[in-house]
């Protein structure tokens, strides 16, 4: 084989060998190109924003970047995507939720960021860089239905109710149905400590109006809201006896007696062969007695009904009249007497001296004769006492008349 030929066979190997080595080496060039293109978007971090309802409330549905999510049983939903520096929005579709035993009503967030947007259903501006919760606090009612008795357990009228009050430890104060059902707050969310706190709400008594009295006991009867919960209040009555006694002789007395409510109605009532009359059941409060007698008055008497009390009444009767009358006279009448006598007394002795006063010209008297001496003779002599033994004493020779 001559020098051209060999380098021909030469050539011909390098070729082949080139072309094998291109064969194999454009596929993983490829594969790694291709590789190459898609590796940064595989790489990228991820970031997950969970979101937390306060108390757990199932089927909350919202909007965040776009996506749409609704919470499960826990209350929770998530979101999961590529970390970025756009600003995200959240939108709460829900912002009430009703079931058969609870009402939710959102109230605020935590965790939005921006405290302009806490009372809103739109959050806007939210980040997407790193994990982090957003919390949504909502308001839990329950239904609540009342009985009213009083201190016995005897059923109240309800259309004698006029008004019912209850005042929660959230500082509001709601009117409860008489009849119905009412939905009060139980639960309420609390921002403590950077977090939203699920707190219970407990309710008092403060008002209740029965035919014009006011039976509640000053918040003494407390209670706090739950899934169907059914609430007795108790009022208290207490019976009233009216009596009426004599002022000054202390005898009973009076015959009829008006007694005025709480609520300015005024019931009058027949006292009986004892002159008493007794009232029945009638709800605590303020009440003003007044009984009427012949002849006599009385001033009104309030009682405050706290429990049963008998109100007895003073009457000025017209025997209190009379002897009153006649004091008055005698306590009056004997110092004018008095100064009257004096006055006479004075008038006839005189003026005093110095006093400056002139005394009236008397007009002169008669003379009146001297009566004449009556003469010895005529004298009688006293008589003289007994003496022992009967014997009389002999006249004295020289007394005139004696025996000759």
């Amino acid at each position: 084989m001559n020098r051209r030929t060999a380098r021909r066979h030469a050539v011909a190997v390098l070729a082949l060998l080139t072309a094998l080595l291109l064969a194999f080496a454009w596929p993983a060039a490829a594969t790694g190109a291709s590789a190459g293109a898609t590796g940064p978007h595989r790489a990228a971090p991820t970031v997950t924003v969970t979101f937390r309802t306060v108390p757990a409330v199932p089927g909350v549905r919202l909007v965040f970047a776009g996506t749409s999510l609704v919470t499960g049983s826990d209350g929770t939903a998530s979101y999961t995507g590529a970390r970025t520096a756009d600003r995200q929005s959240l939108r709460l579709l829900d912002t009430s939720v009703d079931t058969p035993g609870a009402r939710y009503h959102f109230t605020r967030w935590a965790g939005q960021r921006d405290p302009d947007q806490t009372f809103r259903s739109r959050v806007d501006g939210l980040p997407l860089r790193a994990d982090y919760t957003v919390t949504a606090g909502f308001t839990v009612q329950y239904p609540v239905t009342a009985s009213f008795t009083d201190q016995h357990g005897t059923p109240l009228d309800p259309s004698l109710i006029s008004a019912v009050k209850v005042k929660g430890s959230d500082a509001r104060t709601t009117d409860l149905s008489v009849s119905g059902t009412t939905w009060l707050n139980g639960i309420v969310p609390v921002y403590r400590n950077s977090r939203l706190t699920p707190v219970p709400v407990d309710y008092t008594l403060r008002s209740l109006v029965y035919d014009g009295a006011e039976l509640a006991d000053a918040g003494r009867q407390g209670f706090r809201p739950g899934p169907d919960r059914h609430l007795t209040f108790t009022g208290a009555f207490h019976d009233l006896t009216v009596t009426a006694h004599d002022a000054l002789f202390g005898s009973a007395t009076g015959d009829r007696a008006t007694v005025t409510g709480p609520d300015g109605k005024a019931t009058t009532v027949t006292l009986g062969p004892d002159h008493t009359a007794v009232l029945t059941h009638l709800p605590r409060g303020r009440y003003t007695v007044e009984v009427k007698a012949p002849g006599g008055s009385t001033s009104p008497r309030e009682i405050q009904l706290s429990q049963s009390v008998t109100a007895d009444v003073t009457v000025v009767s017209r025997s209190d009249l009379l002897v009153l009358a006649g004091t008055g006279l005698l306590l009056v009448g004997i110092p004018i007497a008095i100064r009257l006598r004096r006055r006479t007394r004075r008038t006839a002795a005189g003026p005093a001296p110095g006093s400056g006063a002139v005394r009236e010209p008397v007009e002169p008297r008669e003379p009146v004769p001297p009566e004449a001496p009556v003469p010895p003779e005529a004298a009688v002599p006293p008589p003289e006492p007994e003496r022992p033994g009967g014997e009389e004493k002999a006249p004295h020779a020289s007394c005139p008349g004696a025996a000759r």
